[in-house]
């Protein structure tokens, strides 16, 4: 018998979902970063402010340093079970990216609504809302708050910038549209102090990092004469540090954005024999290809992996995957 394929909601079926339900949880990935930090402070101040629910923003892992300077960081808590009318996933391609924390209220939910812009998004809410062509889970959310007629606060605005500039790249990557500009200059008009965000985004830069960063890149490996490189972070580097390791997420693009570099990589040692990959590519490479067959996922230039092994051997299995499917085999 063959399944129907589930498709998206309207907007007007998700307002009349939010409206019907009293206690509601919303919830994101694991590893957070701009896009879901502000899809989840976004979606819980505005069903706040235009619908007076109870509403909370669950909390299920260390939240960044470099987004510290949200004025609503602190509405994303560690909450204890409840049951919930509704479970709200933003910017989760998978309905296990919460990790446990995320199974656990999932059990105790009545109803799920699938909020997300990444391609391996299997739809599996009970109501879903998901554009794989859209820039970020923030932009999916501005366009839905309009929909629905909700009033976008400064705050909210605020939040919703941060997600749409900081999975964008600063607007430099393909999914960037002229919609996504117009829905920033919107933004712009509705408060959003950019000049405040983008200064602590992208002006606070710490030193220690800073030069941790450069031995980091000196280090590199290279692969398909100069088309590939991988860095390699290690709990060792963090010794004797106040560092972490989320300081330096956005170092897997300094290979990427150099002439002749196709790839990016740079794996996190986890723990003993464990790394967590990002992958960046620039014109053919699909990111979520490689990291669909390595425990991972996410967009077509900008994707995640989880290999277990030392470093030498993970560096091997994508480097394997690579050459394979773009590269002819050749190392």
């Amino acid at each position: 018998m063959q399944t129907m394929k589930k498709k998206n909601n309207c907007p007007i079926e998700i307002l009349e979902l939010l409206k019907s339900s009293n206690t509601i949880g919303v919830i994101s990935h694991k590893n957070p970063d701009g896009d879901n930090i502000g899809a989840t402070i976004s979606t819980t101040l505005a069903i706040r402010e235009n619908l007076k629910k109870k509403v909370f923003a669950i909390k299920v892992d260390t939240i960044p340093k470099y987004l510290n300077f949200l004025e609503d960081l602190n509405i994303i808590q560690e909450t204890k079970n409840q049951d919930l009318d509704l479970l709200i996933y933003v910017d989760c391609g998978e309905i296990n990216r919460p990790g446990d924390v995320g199974e656990i209220f999932n059990k105790s939910a009545k109803k799920i609504l699938n909020i997300d812009h990444h391609k391996t998004n299997d739809f599996f809410g009970d109501y879903n809302f998901v554009f794989p062509e859209k820039s970020s889970t923030c932009e999916i959310l501005y366009e839905l708050f309009k929909e629905i007629d909700f009033k976008i606060s400064k705050n909210v605005a605020d939040a919703l910038l941060v997600g749409i500039n900081t999975d964008t790249n600063r607007f430099l990557y393909e999914s960037s549209t002229s919609t996504t500009l117009r829905i920033a200059a919107d933004l712009y008009d509705l408060g959003a102090n950019k000049d405040f965000i983008y200064k602590k985004l992208y002006q606070s830069n710490d030193l220690k990092v800073e030069l941790l960063k450069n031995k980091l890149i000196n280090r590199a490996k290279f692969y398909f004469d100069n088309k590939v490189a991988i860095i390699g972070m290690f709990k060792s580097d963090f010794e004797n540090t106040n560092l972490s390791m989320d300081m330096f997420d956005d170092l897997v693009n300094y290979y990427r954005d150099i002439e002749g570099f196709e790839v990016s990589i740079i794996f996190k040692e986890i723990e003993e024999n464990l790394f967590k990959g990002s992958v960046r590519s620039k014109n053919f490479v699909d990111c979520s290809k490689i990291c669909s067959k390595l425990n991972g996922g996410g967009h077509t230039r900008a994707s995640g992996c989880k290999i277990e092994g030392n470093f030498d051997l993970v560096c091997k299995k994508i480097i394997s995957l690579l050459g394979k499917e773009y590269f002819n085999g050749g190392v």
